[in-house]
């Protein structure tokens, strides 16, 4: 069974959000935030749609509205698909596909910009349109589209209109789907080949331990500061790649901010020279702080490594 407009639309809205490629780091703010909008649209339209038959009334007016809010509403999806496609590069429009023309046409005869829908043929072919009260019932309604050369009724059968748009509009959000699985596959390809733990490895676990030292040891606090010198120097260096590579996630910042002002403040108390109890003390949670830091940003960036090494569902 194929699957159905919302259930792709629930996925690309959760891969926009997994994937990296598509990290608020790495994209356009005005391009995704049509890319959002256009999401909840896609939802929304359909929703408002689906609710036509349970929305007619025997108040004439409100069944009018009732006609008008449904062709805009496929409307509305037609357009939110098309700004999808744009978000991830395609370029793709409704009235590309025949079916979805007819219900474009459609409404624009009917409830859009009669006067306009025909601008486009050759000769120019204007209208007027009226939906008769008799004509509206919980399946569907007619219009009568009235042009200089004659009148043409459209009948609008709801549940067909409502599935064949739907239907072909799945069509094209399958291929926006497959186009942000081949960039994300391609992304993963090809940042897996940099792993960024690689910078914890070598000498930096020894680094971190003989950060810790007494301080009334004055040649160990010299080693101290010097292995303060060199992680700093690592952490940068870790710093500049996520940001370089748009990896720049808040909890990130949060570790790395915290880790910078560890060591500045363990760096303040060995320069001062004081061995003090409490003021070993005051060391010794300092270094705890930046030591689970570190363990909870060398898990972040590990996790990060694994999942740009797994497969793309």
């Amino acid at each position: 069974m194929a699957d159905t407009l919302s259930e792709i639309g629930e996925r690309i809205h959760r891969k926009s959000h997994e994937y990296f490629v598509f990290d608020f780091s790495r994209r356009e703010q005005e391009k995704w935030n049509m890319f959002y909008g256009a999401t909840d649209a896609l939802l929304d339209a359909g929703t408002a749609a689906a609710s036509y038959s349970r929305a007619i009334a025997h108040d004439k007016g409100i069944n009018l509205l009732v006609c008008y809010g449904f062709l805009q509403a496929l409307y509305v999806q037609q357009d939110a698909v098309q700004i999808l496609s744009r978000s991830v590069g395609l370029d793709w429009r409704p009235d590309e596909d025949g079916r979805l023309k007819e219900i474009r046409d459609a409404r624009n005869r009917i409830t859009g910009h009669p006067a306009r829908a025909g601008e486009k043929q050759k000769p120019p072919r204007p209208s007027s349109a009226i939906i008769p009260y008799g004509d509206i019932t919980q399946r569907g309604f007619r219009g009568h589209v009235y042009y200089e050369d004659g009148v043409e009724d459209i009948d609008i059968d709801v549940p067909s209109f409502l599935r064949d748009n739907e239907k072909h509009l799945a069509i094209q959000m399958k291929k926006i789907e497959k186009k942000m699985d081949k960039d994300e596959r391609e992304f993963r390809k090809d940042q897996s080949t940099r792993p960024l733990s690689a910078c914890f490895e070598n000498n930096f676990s020894y680094l971190l331990r003989r950060l810790h030292c007494n301080l009334s040891d004055r040649g160990r606090v010299v080693q101290a500061q010097s292995h303060a010198q060199m992680m700093r120097k690592t952490i940068s260096s870790l710093q500049e790649e996520l940001t370089e590579r748009g990896f720049q996630a808040e909890l990130i910042s949060l570790h790395l901010g915290r880790i910078f002002r560890g060591l500045d403040l363990l760096e303040r108390i060995m320069s001062k020279g004081s061995s003090t109890k409490d003021k070993q003390y005051e060391f010794d949670l300092l270094y705890d702080g930046v030591e689970n830091n570190i363990k909870m940003l060398k898990q972040i960036v590990s996790e990060f490594d694994e999942k740009l090494r797994s497969t793309v569902p």
